[in-house]
């Protein structure tokens, strides 16, 4: 299997699959203990499950037209064995990735093991490394059918003639699988990629669109109120919301409202982000540890303290007395 997850990584800086990795791995270096990761809920996963199966309808469309209404074994045959191909990838990689995120990412809740936690998220990180490069396989698949279609229609020349409108079907079909499959790869990517990462005093907001991330950093003194509601009766049977961040006002920063989409038990993680953000402002709040230090003061200078002091007031007197006398 070609690493074009790599291929991505080398020609556009912002898109790292191991990028969620790298930020708990790095702030476990700087102290942090306790961790809670938030990503969509597999809910997610599952109700866009809708665009792969639209996916193999068209492949089976497409092998239909081929087996059906094409008479050359070169060009039916390869139509039939390249979505036959492209249909068991597609099933086999979106099964094992998505089995995989509902075991690992089912409800966010506040971490402390972070060495179990880093090793689960690299885990994560190769199963949806592996789902990302058989999508972009899949995907160059159908751009090969359509290739081999073409250069058969030339090689066979009138022969294929009377197939024209057919294979011309039959390319607008695979032309729409590829649309779905960019498709659904960009919605996986926004249950893998999109996520939230709370430690003790403030709040990471990642977002990957495309090839390009955001990222915003929140501390606790900017949040005025963490809310969480849940849009529809669905989510609620299935126990998935919304979570809203409001901020403080900032001209600077322009900031309102951030949110979380299909966050399962909304109304728990709104609980374990306050207990964080608390946690934060406690830490602040402790005043510093001050050190006294104590100078000694020379034995010399202590003498010739003790030494010229009382003299000098005695002459001072004397003068004052001179002066009356007078």
């Amino acid at each position: 299997m070609i690493p074009f997850d790599k291929i991505y990584s080398w020609l556009f800086k912002s898109f790292n699959i191991s990028g969620e990795t790298e930020l708990i791995e790095r702030l476990v270096r700087d102290g942090f203990t306790q961790i809670m990761i938030i990503k969509r809920s597999w809910i997610f996963a599952l109700l866009m499950l809708w665009i792969p199966l639209v996916i193999l309808w068209l492949s089976g469309v497409s092998m239909w037209i081929a087996y059906d209404s094409i008479d050359i074994p070169a060009i039916k045959y390869t139509l039939i064995t390249g979505n036959i191909l492209m249909s068991v990838i597609l099933i086999v990689s979106s099964i094992l990735y998505i089995s995989h995120f509902r075991h690992v990412h089912n409800e966010p809740t506040i971490e402390t093991d972070t060495t179990r936690l880093t090793g689960s998220l690299s885990q994560g990180d190769n199963y949806f490394r592996s789902f990302f490069n058989w999508s972009i396989t899949n995907q160059f698949i159908l751009v090969l059918i359509i290739i081999a279609e073409i250069v058969l229609l030339l090689l066979y020349g009138k022969k294929v003639w009377e197939h024209f409108w057919v294979l011309a079907t039959d390319t607008f079909v695979i032309i729409v699988e590829i649309y779905f499959l960019r498709y659904f790869r960009k919605r996986m990517m926004d249950l893998e990629m999109d996520y939230n990462v709370v430690v003790p005093g403030k709040i990471f907001f990642v977002n990957q669109s495309g090839v390009l991330s955001a990222v915003q950093t929140i501390e606790s003194d900017k949040i005025k109120t963490v809310q969480s509601s849940f849009p529809s009766k669905i989510a609620s049977f299935f126990n998935y919301g919304t979570i809203n961040v409001l901020t403080e006002w900032d001209t600077q920063a322009m900031m309102g409202t951030m949110s979380m989409y299909y966050v399962t038990n909304p109304d728990g993680v709104v609980a374990n982000i306050q207990t964080l953000l608390d946690a934060g402002k406690q830490e602040a709040k402790q005043p510093p540890v001050t050190v006294v230090v104590e100078k000694q003061v020379p034995a010399e200078l202590t003498k010739t303290s003790t030494t010229h002091t009382p003299r000098h007031t005695l002459d001072t007197r004397e003068k004052i007395r001179a002066v009356i006398h007078k």
